[in-house]
This record gives C-alpha cells, structure tokens and sequence, in this order.
C-alpha cells in the first residue's frame, strides 16, 4: 500500500524537483555559451553543475523512497547505493577539477585562447545563475528549516555553497567580458576556472569523507563489545546457549546480530520475551544500534 504523503514531504519534494529543473536548464545553456565563447570558466562552471545535478537527481530519488516507505531500513537514504554514488561523483569532481586546473595553468600562456565576443552572453547567464541559486536556496531552506529531514539540511548547505560559488564566477566573467580576446579576459577566465577547480576539490572531499566511512565496515571499539557481553551476562540464565555474536561499525551506524540457543521446553513466549529484552537492554546502552537477536534451537 502506497504511504500518504504529508504536506511537509510535499514542499521538500516540490523544492529539490524545481530546483534540479532550473539547474538543468541552466547547465543546458552554460555548455553552448561556454564551447562558442572559449571561456574555461563558463565550461567549468558548466562541468561542476552537471555532475552537481547527477548528484540531486540521486537525491531525490532517495527522498521520494524514503517518503513512500520504501526504505523503511534507511530512514535517511543512507544506504551503500547511495555511498557509493556518492564516491564515483567525487571521483569524476576530482578528475574534473585536475582537468580544469591544468586547462587553465596552460590557457594563460596563449593570448590567442582568450574568451572571445561570445563570452558577453555568459554574463548575463551568470547573473541569472546567481539569482536561480538565491532563489532555490530560499526555497529549500524554506521547505526543510524545521531541522527534521537530514537530505534537506544537506541540499541547504550544498545550495548555499553553490550560490557563494555562482557570485564569485559572475566576478571572473564580468572581468572577461569587460574586454573580450585581452590579456584581462584571459587571465579573469583562468582565474575563474581554477576556483571552479578549487570548489570542485571542496566538494569531492567533503564526498568521500561522507561516504567512505559507510563503505568502509570496521569492527565495533572494545568499550562497545564490553557493552555487548555485559547485556548477554545479565540474561544468560535464561538462554542456554550464546551461539554467535557479530557486531560492526559502518559509518555511524552500529550493527548487532546476536545467536542465542533456547531449549526445546522452554515456549514462544518466554523465548521472545528473552530476545526483547537482550534487544532493548543493547538498545540501551549502545544508543542508536540496529539490534538484532536470532533464536537457535539448542
């Protein structure tokens, strides 16, 4: 049965959707101007948008599974897909930003490649870049201030640091497009394009330093297994037998599956009353763990 949607999952659906619009339609606009105007900064600016955008679009998805019970497991979407996305999106900022970075550092060299005439078309696309971003940012912030969704919180802090980026790339065409095909144009526009690089890098680690640690399944601290071994000794009377314990740290999710061995004498209802109370004494001490406890036959 499909979940009903309330009317605060409504607006955080309608906000990020309009905005992915908006930044498409843009990303569409700043690639024909960026590759007739020989602006490095404009293709960047372009170049970072789009995968921006494979990232949101991703994001949307998750929030419309989340929002429809879908993910009933993840209540934030934090699952390895999406980590993993995440990491391969850092992975083409990264080699992206290299590529610009080294653009630019060779550009600068040759007067010849400076932004020609066309690059006045961008200064007007910056600004309403610039305004798209003011405006989606308000909306986003708007939809998810109370705090309560984390993908909303996330896109706010992308968005803001989208539209910062966006004000300083109106800056770097503004200074080209003052005088198209001179040695100002050429260096405003390396400029440019090396701080696209730079934010590109920002945004790449902030990507792997979010995903790796879920990616990456390390075993659970010594003080945490103590607190395991202690909730199975203030009940092993009533279970005859630990049959296996498997614990792990993936990101900052704690993961608990515990084996108990029960006699065959012993009912349904006394063998869940056991496992409910290993389940809630583990809850207890281990805040937030995913505690799991399987019943053996012994």
């Amino acid at each position: 049965m499909r979940q009903a949607l309330d009317a605060a999952a409504r607006r955080r659906e309608r906000s990020m959707l309009l905005c992915a619009l908006a930044d498409i339609a843009i990303f569409l606009v700043y690639v024909a101007v960026g590759l007739s105007s020989q602006s490095l900064t404009v293709v960047a600016e372009a170049l970072r948008g789009g995968l921006m955008i494979a990232l949101e679009l991703l994001v949307f998805l998750l929030m419309r599974r989340i929002h429809r019970g879908r993910m009933a497991a993840y209540e934030y979407g934090a699952g390895k897909l999406e980590q993993f996305a995440n990491l391969l999106i850092g992975l083409a900022m990264a080699a992206g930003a290299v590529w610009l970075a080294a653009g630019a550092l060779g550009k600068i060299h040759l007067p010849s490649s400076a932004p020609n005439e066309a690059v006045r078309l961008a200064l007007p696309l910056s600004l309403v870049n610039l305004g798209m971003n003011a405006a989606a940012f308000w909306a986003l912030w708007r939809a998810g201030r109370d705090g309560r969704s984390v993908i909303m919180t996330g896109q706010i802090r992308t968005r803001l640091s989208k539209l910062l980026s966006s004000a300083v790339v109106v800056l770097a065409i503004a200074a080209a497009a003052w005088a198209p095909g001179s040695m100002l144009s050429l260096a405003a526009d390396a400029g440019g394009a090396l701080f696209v690089a730079v934010v590109m890098l920002g945004v790449t680690a902030r990507l792997w330093r979010d995903s790796l640690p879920d990616l990456l399944d390390r075993s659970l601290e010594e003080d945490r297994q103590a607190l395991i071994n202690r909730a199975l000794a203030a009940r092993f009377e009533d279970y005859e037998a630990l049959l296996a314990v498997r614990s792990r740290r993936s990101g900052t999710r704690v993961q608990i599956e515990i084996e108990l061995g029960f006699a065959p004498a012993q009912s349904f209802a006394q063998v869940a009353a056991v496992m409910q109370a290993v389940q809630a004494e583990l809850e207890a001490l281990i805040p937030g763990a995913e505690v799991v406890v399987i019943p053996r036959p012994c």
